[in-house]
């Protein structure tokens, strides 16, 4: 059994392909899995609901959540320092124990061989790493962690689970737009079942606005309302602001949710106890659009730009996921911005989870998958040079070999040479940057992600060219061959979590 994890800012929700069926390992009546995490002397380490549970009154301090969002943060509970590798490892493992209890409920009990993991559409290197390690943390019990066969980007998992859930002829081409907790995410994806590659992911984009960003919202202007009200101050006190901010949350998914004859709340009243005291603040529809409206407008322009550079693609469907796509705020704007395509919501809660199962199925135990996916380079990758070394303008640059943009699987290959005589190793250092450029300063590039090292003899004299190969798989798989064609090669390799 291989699990189709959608590791949400808000909820984390498993999915499973089983006998061409994709199932959603959850109990009746539950969305998924809280993504909180709670520790205390007494309880220690909870996870989920019974962290949300643990963490009201004065135990709010030790609630923690959207740790997505925050991957290079410590959290201290209780006088306990918890890095936020170790509480998404907490996270992931307490979801996949409670995924197969689920399972066994369903009669399905087979030994688990590893895991998909979604991530949003543009995280960079080292948060994919993030994740991945995180993952394979060994478990509270001593026991392993989880065996991860491959991430997949958020919106590209959906639009799995929508080609795979509908009848669509061959050469379709989709948009999805995914609203979630923390981020927006997009992707234009192409199936083609005569192809190896069945599905081409065209272009994505991501931008850093979800859900949060509303709550955030909701909840400064019910606090301010509370100030006026009781009189009693609300900001930094923990107790106040943890109530606070699940009175919006309910706020927004009461906004989302249709009343019996299926009509949406025009207005709701958040409920908030401070101090043995009841208060009710309301929200209007129209006070919720001002509050948040920015918010939307920024995913609908990247959405806009994506369709731009991309306008020579005939988009048939444009498909609408993630938690935020049920608020009514959010698909009045899409479908007046976008009048002129065929708008539709398809599994909000769910697409992207089983959308993970189906590729977790072409995944092999090595982590390699079996090239049913084909996507582009999210990031360029160069090799750091010296240009003019013999004069005063010597300066370092990146070359890159494969751009931003690139179709992937992709190989590359530059002339390099030494810069002096009798050089006894050569050193390549890889750099990742979003520089679609062949040549880039390197102030323009943070650290880089890998080098490889090429011993050379003696006697070699300065100028003397050397070969690099750099191939990047769809996979993520980054490798680079420096070969100086006297029988002096070196490779290196890195799995990118592509």
């Amino acid at each position: 059994m291989k699990l189709g994890i959608d590791f949400g800012t808000s909820f984390s929700l498993v999915a499973i392909n089983h006998l061409g069926t994709q199932i959603v390992l959850r109990p009746p009546e539950k969305y998924g899995v809280p993504s909180l995490f709670y520790y205390d002397e007494s309880d220690g380490v909870l996870i989920g609901e019974e962290a949300e549970e643990a963490g009201q009154g004065n135990q709010a301090k030790n609630l923690k959540r959207e740790i997505k969002l925050e991957l290079n943060s410590t959290f201290i509970a209780d006088g306990k320092a918890f890095s936020a590798k170790e509480i998404v490892g907490y996270i992931l493992d307490y979801v996949k124990e409670w995924s197969l209890q689920v399972a066994k409920t369903k009669l399905i009990d087979e030994p688990l061989e590893g895991v998909v993991i979604s991530v949003p559409a543009a995280f960079e290197h080292n948060e994919k790493a993030f994740i991945r390690e995180a993952a394979e943390i060994a478990n509270s019990k001593g026991g392993p962690g989880l065996k991860v066969l491959g991430l997949i980007k958020e919106p590209v998992a959906a639009a799995l689970a929508y080609f795979n859930n509908t009848d669509l002829p061959d050469n379709t081409k989709i948009l999805v737009y995914d609203l979630g907790g923390g981020t927006c995410d997009i992707a234009i994806v192409k199936s083609d079942e005569y192809a190896v590659e069945k599905y081409t992911v065209i272009d994505s984009d991501m931008i850093r606005v979800g859900g949060k960003n509303w709550d955030e919202r909701l909840q400064n202007y019910i606090s301010r309302e509370l100030e006026k009200q009781s009189g009693i101050s609300i900001y930094g006190n923990p107790a106040y602001t943890e109530k606070i901010k699940r009175a919006a949350m309910k706020a927004k998914h009461a906004f989302s949710e249709k009343r019996i004859g299926g009509e949406y709340r025009d207005k709701v009243k958040a409920k908030v106890e401070i101090n043995g005291c009841n208060y009710t603040v309301e929200i209007t529809k129209g006070i919720l659009n001002e509050l948040t409206q920015e918010f939307l407008n920024k995913t609908i322009n990247m959405t806009k730009e994506l369709i731009n550079r991309n306008n020579n693609i005939h988009i048939e469907k444009f498909i609408c996921v993630g938690g935020m796509s049920n608020l009514p705020q959010v698909m009045e704007g899409i479908k007046k911005a976008f009048s002129d395509m065929d708008i539709r919501i398809f599994e909000p809660e769910m697409a992207i989870a089983k959308g993970a199962a189906i590729y977790a199925e072409f995944c092999e135990e090595t982590g390699i998958a079996n090239y049913i996916l084909s996507d582009i380079a999210q990031y360029s990758y160069g090799i750091r040079c010296y240009e003019n070394y013999d004069t005063n303008s010597m300066h370092e640059v990146i070359i890159n070999l494969i751009l931003k943009g690139d179709m992937l699987p992709k190989t590359e290959e530059h002339f390099f040479s030494t810069v002096k005589d009798n050089q006894s190793v050569l050193t390549f250092k890889v750099f990742e940057s979003d520089k679609s450029v062949k040549k880039c300063a390197i102030d323009d590039v943070g650290d880089y992600i890998m080098e490889i090292k090429l011993p050379l003899p003696d006697d070699v004299p300065k100028n003397t060219p050397v070969k690099v190969n750099m191939t990047l798989t769809t996979d993520g798989l980054i490798e680079v061959v420096a070969d100086d064609s006297k029988g002096h090669i070196s490779r290196a390799e890195k799995y990118l979590n592509y």
